[in-house]
């Protein structure tokens, strides 16, 4: 208990280091002076994932997924919330995942490779596949194969989202291909409270790396039919979400997004509750309101999302809802409930309706279970107000609709990956309380700099590697599609 305390404070170490963007790029040596070993560094490697994964990638999802909006009454995220973002935004990510998480989960490869211990070696992989899977669907256009070279390579390529996507899917096979040699090992000298994900469960490892394969592979439906129905069939996906546990409600040790907002900041009223989601959990009498919100003054009540000027003489900072967050709460990497909802997806595609609303209600339970709701049935039921449609049209709709409510309070980056990939839920042209608006659509940014009808698509890539990489792409516009968006 002792050594996770301790650990956990040098993550918050981490995390507040990271928040200031001090931290080594991609284009600077990434060797160690001594080699620390896979024991020391797994740990770390999860810290640092969990330390962006759970904080700005967290927040920027949950704000241009409309479940928050900036506090009228402050202005720490005015330009996330207006899209006014530049190349020196969110430069931390990049940084938390190139100088900290792929730099030790590298060295634990090379180490537990030559070792031949593969119990190390198949988490390792699995972490670098998610955060090359998280760079690639923030940035699209990142380093890949010339990474983490140092010396014999200051100036990485930079890898188009393609070709980085097909090394992602390499990475978790070549993880599943190990892991009777893993388990094995584990057998030997096994892992313990090091592994903050599974505490050395490789088992769960292995469903971790299946359903991200899954996912990664539902980005192109159509060219990966065959290996999609490969995994279906081998129905071995996460039964426990991948997730980082043990935070505590004490300075430096507490949740990222908890410790950076509200511990942090000169205020903690930033984070408040978007009238977008408001709107729809209040029209379906939706219990998790509870757990995404606070009330003010007795009733929950939102922000129209992106005016960073309603008067506060009019809207008192004290009359609307603040974002619950919680300094023990959990940073996720892949949840059962996403699970479900993206097996889901793949039978609403098929299609086959039986099977997808079979998994849409598993998906719609266990985002409700996760607060500790037993009654999702009784909304999924027919004539219930997230009944599954019969109409093979509106199917995924339906779907990415409740995994974009799911994702508050856990995994909202992931919902804004959604939007951009599916086009759901719909931008709409209406304000939540103009007559004619759509319960679920989401509304144009009031102070956008973007054009009518844009939405964000991407982060930038920093300034701190495109001025010492001659390989780096232009800036590529915010509003400018993925490779794989379909809407």
């Amino acid at each position: 208990m002792r050594k996770n305390s301790i650990l956990i404070m040098l993550i918050s170490a981490f995390f507040m280091l990271t928040a200031c963007e001090s931290f080594l790029d991609i284009n600077k040596d990434p060797n160690y002076p001594g080699k620390a070993s896979p024991k020391l560094l797994l740990p770390s490697s999860i810290a640092w994932t969990a330390s962006r994964v759970g904080s700005d990638l967290q927040m920027v999802g949950g704000f241009w997924c409309q479940h928050y909006t900036q506090n009228n009454s402050s202005n720490q995220y005015n330009t996330t919330v207006t899209y006014d973002l530049t190349y020196s935004s969110y430069n931390g990510v990049w940084s938390a995942a190139y100088a900290g998480a792929l730099k030790d989960l590298k060295s634990i490869v090379e180490t537990s490779e030559a070792e031949k211990q593969w119990n190390y070696y198949v988490p390792a992989k699995i972490l670098m596949a998610f955060n090359f899977h998280i760079l690639a669907d923030f940035y699209e256009t990142v380093p890949f194969n010339e990474i983490l070279q140092g010396a014999d390579n200051m100036q990485p390529k930079y890898d188009d989202g393609k070709t980085v996507y097909a090394g992602i899917i390499r990475l978790l096979d070549e993880a599943i291909a190990k892991k009777d040699l893993a388990l094995a090992a584990n057998e030997e000298i096994p892992i313990g409270s090091e592994d903050y994900v599974y505490a050395g469960d490789l088992e769960k490892w292995i469903q971790f790396a299946k359903s991200l394969k899954f996912k990664v592979l539902m980005r192109d439906y159509e060219a990966n039919k065959d290996a999609l129905a490969e995994l279906i069939a081998e129905n071995d996906f996460v039964t426990v979400d991948a997730r980082m546990n043990g935070f505590v409600d004490q300075e430096n040790k507490s949740n990222p997004l908890y410790e950076n907002d509200r511990r942090k900041l000169n205020t903690t009223n930033n984070i408040k509750a978007s009238n977008t989601l408001i709107a729809f959990l209040t029209a379906n009498k939706d219990p998790r309101i509870a757990n995404f919100f606070e009330k003010a003054k007795g009733i929950y009540k939102g922000l129209p999302y992106g005016n960073t000027s309603v008067p506060t003489a009019t809207t008192p900072s004290n009359t609307t809802s603040r974002a619950m967050l919680a300094a023990t709460d959990p940073v996720y990497f892949l949840s059962v409930a996403e699970s479900y909802f993206t097996i889901a997806e793949y039978y609403a595609r098929i299609p086959n309706a039986g099977k997808a609303k079979e998994f849409y209600d598993k998906a719609v339970n266990e985002a409700f279970l996760r607060w500790g709701y037993t009654n999702a049935s009784e909304f999924t039921k027919a004539g219930g107000v997230y009944e599954f449609p019969s109409d093979n049209t509106k199917m995924v709709e339906a779907i990415i609709t409740q995994k974009w409510v799911a994702s508050t309070r856990c995994q909202a980056w992931d919902s804004f990956f959604d939007i951009n990939r599916t086009g759901y839920p719909q931008l709409g042209t209406k304000q939540t309380t103009d007559a004619g608006y759509v319960i679920g659509q989401l509304v144009p940014a009031a102070h956008s700099v973007l054009n009518a009808g844009e939405l964000p698509r991407r982060l930038i890539i920093p300034k701190s590697s495109s001025d010492y990489n001659t390989n780096a792409p232009k800036v590529i516009p915010l509003a400018q599609k993925m490779w794989w968006h379909k809407k």
